[in-house]
């Protein structure tokens, strides 16, 4: 245990008049300040100013999932069939999916809902100053960076829609605290705090916080606050902006390469002084782009001593590549997107924006939807309503199958063609008979009219020469 996590146990243990080797004998309502999950010694502040304002690679990674995570639709919902609701849900969360079935489970278990105007409208505009994916980006963003996220929904008092949120806000997530009772096992939150010169209060109602998993537990209350990717990469982070000041050091204060010196016995004193001048002159002559590949030449022998290191000597962008796929992988974003030269081809690059949405942008719209729909039927004014809200898939291309590969796999499939529009999602013409869809085509030709020599039919016998 860490000499700050000792010292918050002391405190604890005076407030509630036992020793740590007795236990909690009572329970206590205790606020837990910022920066309970640190990193480098400081607080959460810290992940913002240094891991993600001042280093470009964080910056880059935390952009990249945020800005595609952005651009799904979200909507209220009806629920019609509850098996199926949760079976799409399941779906939706498992690493390996079928696209087209969790879009039909979707559709079977889910209705859109338009009856109430507050919860569109808060799906539009949750506030004053946001669209309904500057919330998003927000909340994902404060999430990626300090582990942490929170929303504040002040909830009206009086009318047909009391109970339920006003407004949507998200708050700066390094400035929050969360009021609990620590004194028992598992603590329980009371309410929050921000803090930006002064103090601000919300009620746990009003509060909407989403996290990482955090399995740090002290009796501070710790584990209350979720734990940022920035705190497993700390060192990752620190070295990257360690090495960025070298190099900016070793550019603007390196002084000169080396030292030019007349390597030759006659020479000394003013004869010396005065040869230099003249070999620094003519070195002169040949500076510049019109002088390229021309050589300078000396009747004397001269000698040259460097001074310092390069940054190529230094390793510094060598040690940068290999940071930025530390990150890339804390992150789950592939470091294709980030422009890594060795892996930069067209193949990569469509595999790996279908990864950033899988592994990275669709588990933090899960979270979000998920603790949203479970304020909205606890706290939020629409218990035992049935209504859900939920983000829409169909926006990201990439999660859609290959249309050409699978059109040129089906050319050649055995199947009727009834088949071959369900598989492409494709709607069926009224004009097509039923004899028709159950044809079965090869290669644009009904197998019918394939010769009965054919391998098609009889894969035994070789087709005729």
């Amino acid at each position: 245990m860490s000499f700050l996590d000792n010292l918050r146990t002391k405190i604890a243990s005076r407030l509630l008049g036992v020793s740590t080797s007795q236990g909690w004998t009572q329970p206590i309502t205790m606020e837990i300040l910022k920066g309970i999950v640190t990193w480098a010694g400081q607080n959460a502040d810290s992940f913002v100013n240094n891991g993600y304002s001042e280093n470009d690679i964080v910056y880059s990674i935390v952009n990249l999932i945020t800005t595609k995570a952005k651009v799904a639709t979200w909507g209220a919902y009806k629920v019609v069939d509850e098996k199926k609701y949760y079976q799409y849900k399941a779906a939706l969360d498992t690493q390996v999916k079928d696209w087209k079935k969790i879009l039909e489970l979707k559709e079977q278990s889910l209705e859109p809902y338009k009856n109430d105007d507050r919860l569109n409208e808060l799906l539009k505009y949750p506030n004053e100053q946001d669209t309904w994916s500057d919330l998003v980006e927000a909340h994902c963003g404060y999430k990626l960076i300090t582990g942490n996220a929170y929303l504040q929904a002040p909830l009206i008092e009086a009318g047909k829609n009391t109970g339920k949120p006003l407004i949507l806000s998200p708050l700066p997530s390094q400035y929050m605290s969360i009021i609990a009772q620590v004194g028992r096992i598992p603590a329980i939150v009371e309410g929050y705090q921000l803090y930006l010169g002064t103090y601000y209060k919300f009620t746990k109602e009003q509060i909407l916080h989403d996290k990482f998993f955090n399995p740090r537990w002290n009796a501070s209350g710790q584990q209350l606050y979720g734990m940022s990717p920035l705190q497993a990469a700390n060192k990752k982070v620190t070295r990257l902006n360690e090495s960025a000041t070298a190099s900016v050091a070793n550019l603007q204060n390196g002084g000169p390469a080396g030292v030019l010196f007349m390597n030759h016995e006659n020479f000394n004193g003013d004869n010396a002084v005065a040869q230099t001048n003249a070999l620094k002159a003519k070195l002169a002559e040949f500076s510049g782009s019109k002088n390229k590949n021309k050589i300078a030449t000396s009747g004397y022998p001269v000698g040259w001593q460097s001074i310092g290191l390069s940054n190529v000597d230094l390793d510094i962008i060598q040690q940068e590549k290999h940071d930025l796929r530390s990150l890339c992988n804390v992150y789950g974003v592939p470091s294709t997107l980030l422009n890594d030269p060795d892996a930069k081809n067209e193949n990569n690059q469509i595999a790996a924006e279908k990864a950033l949405t899988v592994r990275a942008a669709i588990p933090l719209l899960i979270s979000l939807r998920d603790n949203l729909n479970r304020k909205f039927t606890t706290d939020w004014g629409y218990k035992g309503s049935g209504i859900v809200i939920d983000f829409d898939i169909t926006c990201y291309p990439e999660l859609q199958e290959d249309k050409k590969a699978q059109a040129e796999y089906l050319d050649i499939s055995m199947l009727p063609l009834r088949e071959r529009y369900e598989i492409m999602g494709e709607e069926i013409p009224d004009y097509l008979t039923e004899d028709f869809l159950n044809t079965v085509f090869y290669r644009g030709q009904p197998v019918s009219d394939v010769p009965v020599d054919s391998s098609l039919i009889d894969p035994f016998n070789k087709p005729m020469k």
